[in-house]
């Protein structure tokens, strides 16, 4: 029988509806009894209230000074010497938990490998005796800022606790797969999930029927490296041809767009919105969806296991998919896996791009790309089937 283990979490990522991690392990926690959790965050990026688990406890695990002082330092030249500084103060932090928890008695602990504040989660239930259950969303070990010696220690203090937990959530099955041949465990796939309650289509809009070469494409996500800006850069000015426009929602702001040259007439920065307001935009206003995945050879080990949880959303919306990335990227590999889930271009090639655009112009083929995009969302991206995966795991209490 599935119970409801009282879930004291404890990391990094904040959980609260937003992007990224943050918004899958809000959509996992959705229907979780509140007064069943506790969540720990750290100082660099705190949830923001409007944002968070209705009648959850949430606490920090630093004031004020301390979130306004570590981004800053995140992002200046001393980066990896006080990355590598948080790596190796993760342990001294326990007490800090200990006094934040008081009056919750946690059954079992949830957290996420990102930045360092799992190794405390790590540390903490080993000491209570309790299971640890660790989400991976991206290659942690492989992507931290890090000076080389401080590297190779966090990959063996990461596999220590792979090995600790009870639970191994990995967001794709290349990265479960890889991982169990690094570390010696084995973990449960998880990927990315709708809201409980997400606004779904059955079936693609109507004017996707009409003749058009005016193209709508659309952005979802934080611009994560110089390739995807490229990207989109390239794709902006093939739509401008063609008389199309590039639409990008998310954090990026307008003094962000003008300083990577995304200010183009045809570009509009349309903010951060909720799922389903994102949704119904992109059902009333745009005829496809873009995802991007890096180019670069130093991002290969982490596009290779990692997976855009925008394709959960992106898939609800009924519109047809523009996928691009190299062929040993993870959305590549699932859309070649899936065919005719999307338009694939595997190559950094803006004529690639071009002709990939030109074949969506073809009312017959976009409408059969979308048609397959409901089909292969609903399939792979329901609530109801994360749920039933993170509630096994959460039921498990001996390590594999």
């Amino acid at each position: 029988m599935i119970s409801f283990p009282r879930l004291l979490y404890i990391g990094d990522v904040p959980i609260q509806s937003s992007l990224h991690g943050s918004l899958l392990l809000y959509r996992l926690l959705q229907g979780y009894p509140p007064e069943k959790v506790c969540i720990v965050e750290s100082c660099a990026y705190p949830s923001k209230p409007e944002r968070q688990l209705p009648g959850v406890r949430y606490e920090s695990l630093a004031g004020e000074v301390e979130r306004r002082l570590e981004p800053r330092l995140l992002r200046s030249r001393l980066s990896k010497f006080f990355s590598a500084m948080l790596m190796y103060t993760a342990r001294a932090r326990l007490r800090w938990v200990e006094k934040l928890q008081q009056g919750f008695l946690p059954e079992a602990v949830l957290t996420v490998s990102h930045s360092y504040t799992w190794i405390t989660a790590a540390r903490f239930a080993a000491k209570h005796q309790l299971p640890l259950h660790l989400i991976c969303h991206d290659d942690w070990p492989r992507i931290a800022n890090l000076p080389a010696r401080s590297k190779a220690h966090l990959d063996h203090i990461f596999g220590a606790i792979y090995r600790q937990a009870s639970s191994r959530f990995c967001v794709s099955p290349s990265m479960r797969d890889a991982y169990s041949r690094r570390y010696g465990a084995d973990g449960d796939v998880l990927l990315p999930s709708r809201a409980a309650d997400c606004l779904t289509y059955d079936e693609p809009p109507l004017r996707l029927r009409e003749a058009s070469t005016a193209l709508t494409v659309a952005f979802a996500g934080s611009l994560g490296n110089v390739n995807d800006i490229h990207m989109l850069r390239s794709l902006a000015e093939i739509l401008l041809k063609m008389g199309g426009r590039l639409l990008i929602f998310g954090p990026l702001t307008m003094a962000g767009a003008r300083r990577v040259g995304l200010d183009g007439s045809n570009i509009q920065v349309c903010g951060l919105l909720k799922s389903d307001d994102l949704i119904r935009r992109f059902r009333n206003d745009v005829d496809v969806l873009f995802v991007s995945m890096s180019f670069d050879p130093a991002d290969r080990p982490n596009v290779e296991i990692s997976f855009p949880s925008k394709l959960a959303d992106y898939t609800a919306a009924g519109l047809p998919l523009l996928i691009q990335g190299p062929d040993y990227c993870s959305a590549v590999r699932w859309a070649v896996e899936n065919p005719g889930v999307a338009e694939v271009v595997t190559v950094n090639d803006p004529d690639a791009q071009a002709a990939a655009l030109e074949r969506l112009c073809v009312p017959s083929h976009r409408i059969a790309v979308a048609e397959t995009a409901i089909r292969k969302g609903n399939e792979f991206f329901s609530h109801r089937a994360a749920q039933r995966i993170f509630l096994a795991g959460l039921n498990r209490t001996k390590t594999n």
